[in-house]
C-alpha cells in the first residue's frame, strides 16, 4: 500500500483514520499537526513533524501524498495553501467511506472526506477539499463548491448550490434550488426555504439571516 500522512492531528483525525484504515488502499504513517507534540500519539498514530517539514518527510517516509483531516472549513484552506506553496505536486487523496453511496454521473474532486452513510445523489459535483459528517445526504444535480462543507444529518434538495467555504452544520434541511453563497453558515436544525448570501451566517426554522461573517472566520473551533 502506498504510505500517506494526515495533515492535522483534532477530532476529525479520528474519523478520517477510520475512513483511511476501512478503505484499505493506503498506509497512515503517521500525522503532521502544528500544535500537538511531536512524538506524541493521536488516535493510535504518531505526529510526525509540522507542515513546514513536509518536503523532508516526503523523502523520509517516502510519501505518496496525504489528506487534510481538518473540519474547519478556511482552517482547510488555509493548510492546502502552506503545503501546495511548499510541494506544489503534493498528492491530497480522498478519504471515501466505504458506506458511502454515490450515484451515476457524480463528480468527486481531490481531497474529499466523506464519513460514514454519506449519500451523493446522481449528477451531483463534490468540490475539491469538501467535507461530509456520517450522514450528509447530496440530492441529484446538486453543487458543492471547493472547501465547503455538510455535517451530520444533513439534506440538500435537488439543484442546490453551495459556495466555497460555506458551511451547513447539524440535521439542516435546504429546499430543492436553492442558492447558499461563498463563506455562509447555516446553524444547527435551520430550514432553509429561501436563497442565502455570501458571507452570513443564519439560522432558524425558517432560516433567517443573523448577522455577516468575515473572510476567514472559522466556524469550527
Amino acid at each position: 500500500m502506498k504510505n500517506i500522512v494526515l495533515i492535522g492531528g483534532g477530532n476529525q483525525a479520528h474519523y478520517v483514520i477510520d475512513i483511511i484504515e476501512k478503505q484499505n488502499k493506503y498506509n497512515i504513517v503517521g500525522i503532521i499537526d502544528s500544535i500537538q507534540d511531536i512524538g506524541s500519539y493521536r488516535f493510535g498514530y504518531i505526529v510526525i513533524g509540522r507542515q513546514e517539514n513536509i518536503s523532508e518527510l516526503i523523502e523520509k517516509y517516502n510519501l505518496y501524498g496525504g489528506v487534510i483531516s481538518i473540519g474547519d472549513n478556511w482552517s482547510r484552506y488555509f493548510v492546502r495553501e502552506q503545503i501546495t506553496k511548499l510541494v506544489p505536486d503534493f498528492k491530497f487523496v480522498n478519504a471515501i467511506h466505504p458506506s458511502v453511496i454515490i450515484g451515476n454521473n457524480v463528480e468527486i474532486g481531490c481531497g474529499v472526506v466523506a464519513m460514514a452513510g454519506c449519500i451523493f445523489n446522481p449528477k451531483s459535483k463534490i468540490g475539491d477539499f469538501t467535507f461530509f459528517a456520517t450522514g450528509a445526504q447530496v440530492e441529484h444535480d446538486c453543487v458543492i463548491s471547493a472547501f465547503a462543507s455538510i455535517s451530520a444529518g444533513s439534506l440538500t434538495g435537488g439543484y442546490v448550490f453551495l459556495g466555497k467555504y460555506s458551511a451547513i452544520t447539524l440535521g439542516v434541511t435546504v429546499f430543492d434550488r436553492l442558492s447558499i453563497g461563498e463563506n455562509s453558515v447555516i446553524g444547527a436544525g435551520s430550514l432553509v426555504i429561501r436563497d442565502i448570501p455570501d458571507n452570513v451566517l443564519a439560522y432558524g426554522n425558517p432560516c433567517k439571516i443573523i448577522r455577516e461573517r468575515k473572510i476567514g472566520e472559522k466556524f469550527l473551533k
